[in-house]
Order: structure tokens, then sequence, then C-alpha cells
């Protein structure tokens, strides 16, 4: 990890090393702009995978609980392998008025995770892949969900769309790879994200559902 961090152009930086369930790996402060550098390190590693975060509160495992038990990212990836996405998606009651025609608009700029707060820290986790970063940081974009099930929409986003996440915070950013070309495949998305994360679209679902296929990230966001 420490030729990583020098290749990286990250030794001198403070650098903490944060230990879940025997499993160590380093969370770097930075300063100046975060992304180009978690780009180079995802460029450097193919046994890490860097995600930024906003503040350290991110990385709190209260917020992996179940039934009052603390939750290893072990734990949440095992519950993940059986985890019913759909079935949770299938409860979400979406009514005429969230669907919307698709005709009240968006707005492109309006899907900026940096509008949320400038990454703070780049935590290098001890997995490769992306999805198994919902297991080690606490997505806020996904408040009250069950940890393993942003674990499963992740795997199906970047199976999907070459999605992967890049901040997770108050909002959760993804870099997306292939977006979806047919509005049919961009509506379930749509409909996908704001079951997850409620504040996610700023417009009704098939209107957010346009934006989907023009859109080479994304923003989920959802709160309190």
């Amino acid at each position: 990890m420490d030729e990583l961090l020098r290749a990286a152009g990250l030794a001198d930086a403070p650098t903490r090393w944060h230990e879940v369930d025997g499993e160590r790996f380093p969370v770097v402060r930075l300063s100046g702009s975060a992304e180009p550098v978690r780009q180079r390190v995802r460029a450097l590693s193919t046994a890490h995978y860097p995600v930024l975060m906003v503040d350290m509160m991110h990385l709190d495992r209260d917020f992996f609980r179940v039934d009052g038990q603390l939750s290893t990212p072990a734990d949440v990836l095992r519950r993940a392998e059986t985890a019913d996405l759909d079935a949770y998606l299938a409860r979400w009651p979406a009514g005429q008025e969230e669907l919307g025609t698709g005709e009240e608009g968006y707005f492109l700029d309006a899907y900026d995770v940096t509008a949320y707060g400038a990454p703070q820290f780049l935590a290098i986790l001890p997995r490769p892949e992306p999805w198994a970063a919902f297991a080690y940081v606490d997505a806020y974009g996904g408040l009250a969900l069950p940890p393993e099930l942003m674990v499963v929409a992740a795997r199906r986003w970047h199976e999907r769309h070459g999605a992967e996440p890049t901040v997770i915070g108050l909002a959760t950013g993804f870099t997306v790879a292939h977006p979806p070309a047919l509005l049919v495949d961009a509506e379930r998305l749509a409909a996908e994200h704001v079951c997850l994360a409620g504040l996610t679209a700023g417009t009704t679902i098939r209107a957010y559902a346009k934006a989907l296929t023009e859109l080479d990230h994304w923003t989920l966001y959802s709160r309190p």
C-alpha cells in the first residue's frame, strides 16, 4: 500500500489507517481537486477500490447495524448474495404524479455531486469491486436503506451501465460508461434510483429517465 500511495503522489498526504474486522486500509486527507487523485489511484491498482468522502463519519459502523448488531463488511456482502432488490423495488408504490408524462423537463446541470460538498478524504478500500464500497462506506443517498441493497444495486448498475461510485456521502456520485440507450431501460433505471434515493430526480421519473440517456454521471440523493 505504501508503494501505491507513493505512485499516486500521496506519500506525504495526511493519512489515517482505518481497520474493520481485521481489514486495514488508508484514508487520505486531500487538498485541492479530489477527483483526479481518485482516478489516478483507480488506474494504478486492480487490488483496491478508491472512493471519495466528504467527511470521516461515512465510515461509522453504526450505520451498518442490523437488529441492533454491528455488521462487518463481510456480513454485508454475504447478505447481498441473497438480497432481493427486485422484491424491494416492487413494494415501492410510484404514483402517476411521480411517474409523470416525460414532458416535465429536467436540467442536466442539476445532477452534479459536487453541489453537495467538496470531498475531503479518499478511502482506498481493501476490495477491488466497485459495488463492495457500500459495505464499507455509508451511502446517505440510500438513507435508511439496508446496505446490502445498495451493494446489489451498485453491482447491477456496474454490470448494465459500467457505473462506478466516485463519492459516497451526503449525496452519492457515480461515473457511467454506458448510459441507457433505450428509453424503456432508462425508465426502469430512473425508478430504481428514485426508489432507493427519493430526491434524486428533481422532476418526474419519466423526465429523469430522459436525462439518464444523456448523462455520463449520476447523483443519488435523499434525506430524513
